[in-house]
């Protein structure tokens, strides 16, 4: 058992214990093939619940790479499967990475379209690594416990996995197709976050 899989077995109990196991719809949605997993972004614990929800299959996450500036961080993220990006202009090195955690590793690819939690608006990129990486997108949108007193006081995550957006052969990936695919990513988080509450609402906090 790898860092990766200790740890996630101690927490997903945790979570199980003083929150319950979240209420998931559509997990047909989510195939034993490794996929781009592109998730809303309003929690901290959102990474948590993703991988919690597509286990057994690791998933791999892009985190700002300032994060990577703290001694700790640098040596603990990699061996959680987490690896470095600039959210502001990807390097080629990081789109490489992400496509070498899918085709060579067999994990899923965890990304947050918005870029943080301080934003609702889908920025691109997503549908660009699906262009080099020739695999499928799956929309989840997540409604996570936003406090402490929603997370002990047992208010549930909810998670809406949506159907695939399949990789295209045929299609050129020309720009404009690039921008028709994150626009259907934002419509598929509505959609999903509609399905599970339709009149859910998430206001994005202030950056501190």
């Amino acid at each position: 058992m790898n860092l990766y899989s200790f740890l996630l077995f101690i927490v997903k109990y945790i979570v199980y214990i003083f929150n319950g196991k979240p209420y998931v719809v559509g997990q047909e949605n989510l195939s034993k093939d490794v996929a781009i997993i592109a998730s809303t972004h309003r929690h901290w614990l959102d990474p948590i619940i993703l991988a919690m929800v597509v286990e057994p299959t690791e998933i791999a996450f892009m985190a700002k790479d300032t994060l990577f500036k703290n001694k700790i961080f640098r040596y603990l993220l990699p061996k959680l499967n987490v690896f470095p990006v600039k959210r502001e202009k990807p390097s080629p090195k990081s789109l490489r990475r992400g496509v070498e955690v899918m085709n060579e590793e067999n994990k899923h690819l965890g990304i947050f379209p918005t870029g943080s939690r301080y934003s609702t608006e889908v920025k691109g990129g997503t549908a660009f690594i699906q262009r080099l990486s020739k695999k499928d997108i799956v929309p989840i949108a997540l409604q996570p416990p936003m406090n402490a007193k929603e997370f002990f006081f047992r208010k549930k995550a909810k998670v809406a996995i949506g159907e695939p957006i399949s990789f295209d052969d045929s299609k050129k990936y020309t720009r404009e197709e690039l921008k028709q695919i994150d626009l259907a990513i934002a419509e598929a988080f509505d959609k999903l976050d509609k399905q599970l509450d339709p009149d859910y609402e998430y206001i994005p906090s202030k950056k501190d």
